[in-house]
């Protein structure tokens, strides 16, 4: 540290420790620990009393006084800005020169200090703390809830603060609100940005992605049984964790989760109904939104669409090629199998469940949507039908008659049934 500071921030130091000292109330402070010390020294010894009670007497004159004779802690303030300021050149001053022998100052004394520091110790005393840590918890949840109402009071400090959080926020942006400008405000923000430097940022983002794929290589080389070791110690940590816990809470927590959402929604949709002007100013701006989404992804397959056509069919191909189909179909299969799982127990469940949302739809609408709706959509997509009904019909056909004949005899029934409809519907006889 350079001397000329040093001996300023000893100075304002100082100053803030005596002006600490002559505050209203310190010094009587310090007077009556330091008269209790005393007097716990001198005991009952006559000796100590008699070498300690002018002692006392100075003590009792300290405490005693009206603290008129304070001197002004306003001071405090400005020395402590002072105190920081010298610092910040303190350190200025010391990295004004080269760095070329601080490395090896700081590894020496880094070095020291990892020699002489005992993780083990530190590690052995974390693990016997646990019964302790929680005798002292226990204890301290003991005495705590004895006074239930003191509790309470403390959770509903934390409502105030909220509200003062809030209304202090609101008031470091009120200048920004009043003052600043949106192009001198814009700057102002988006300079963080600009000051980003992207070579770093993509270091750091190498650098961690090395790092997973370091730990992910080293969880399969130490897997076992074709299993990543990532997987097996999460098993047993599960295996662990889920007999513990009460089904029949768990069942309610969800339950609870999704009404507690419900009401959310509701409180919400409350609150919009009775401010119409926020409900039509969401719906205004849909169409800038979705349109923004939709550039969002237009731009995304641009980048596809630009890419080199030998590099885009080298990725492609190692894309396809990692994708697992048997995976796919076991998927689509299990899900069948578990489909016909719930049929054989209720038999009539989709169709209950079907016929009791069909019930419940109002024909005239469905039936007025579906009017226009249908006569839309087909002006509109009549200009592409030259260009994909042939490929549409052509395919139907192949599949209605393929070239090899049918291939059980519930196809070829299905295909009689079909011409027969069509024949019926096109009035032949």
């Amino acid at each position: 540290m350079d001397g000329m500071y040093q001996n300023q921030i000893y100075a304002v130091i100082g100053r803030i420790g005596g002006n600490c000292i002559r505050a209203r109330g310190t010094a009587r402070m310090v007077a009556a620990v330091a008269g209790n010390i005393v007097k716990e020294w001198s005991g009952t010894s006559r000796i100590k009393q008699k070498l300690s009670s002018p002692v006392q007497w100075v003590l009792a004159r300290i405490e005693g006084a009206n603290g008129k004779s304070g001197s002004t802690p306003e001071t405090i303030p400005a020395d402590a800005a002072r105190l920081v300021t010298l610092l910040a050149a303190s350190f200025n001053a010391a990295h004004a020169g080269s760095i070329s022998g601080q490395g090896e100052e700081r590894g020496a004394s880094i070095r020291a200090f990892l020699e002489n520091l005992d993780f083990g110790e530190i590690m052995e005393m974390v693990e016997g703390s646990e019964p302790y840590v929680l005798k002292a918890v226990q204890a301290f949840n003991a005495e705590l809830w004895k006074y239930p109402a003191k509790v309470g009071t403390m959770v509903a400090t934390l409502i105030p603060l909220i509200n003062i959080l809030i209304k202090a926020s609101r008031e470091v942006l009120v200048p920004i609100e009043k003052a600043i400008g949106p192009d001198l405000l814009a700057d102002i923000v988006l300079s963080l940005v600009k000051g980003v430097n992207g070579v770093d940022t993509a270091r750091l983002i190498t650098t961690f992605q090395e790092v997973l794929r370091r730990i992910h290589t080293g969880s399969l080389l130490l897997g076992k049984g074709g299993k990543p070791l990532m997987q097996i110690y999460l098993t047993d940590v599960l295996k662990a964790c889920l007999p513990q816990m009460n089904p029949e809470l768990t069942k309610k927590a969800r339950i609870i989760l999704a009404e507690d959402k419900l009401s959310i929604a509701q409180a919400v949709a409350d609150a919009l109904h009775d401010n119409p002007d926020i409900t039509l100013a969401y719906l205004a701006s849909m169409g800038s939104v979705k349109t923004s989404a939709v550039k969002a992804r237009a731009r995304k397959l641009r980048v596809y669409e630009d890419l080199g056509q030998n590099e885009f069919q080298a990725a492609l191909s190692e894309s396809l090629s990692d994708l697992d189909t048997y995976e796919i179909a076991d998927l689509i299969n299990s899900a069948c199998r578990i489909l016909n799982r719930i049929h054989a127990l209720k038999p009539n469940f989709l169709l209950s469940l079907a016929s009791g949302v069909a019930d419940s739809l109002d024909q005239q609408a469905i039936a007025e949507t579906a009017q226009w709706l249908v006569t839309d959509l087909v002006q509109a997509f009549k200009p592409l039908a030259p260009a994909v009904m042939p490929a549409f019909i052509k395919g139907m056909c192949e599949l209605l008659s393929p070239e090899g004949g049918y291939e059980s005899a519930a196809q070829a029934e299905a295909m009689q049934t079909l011409r027969a409809t069509l024949a019926q519907a096109g009035g032949e006889k």
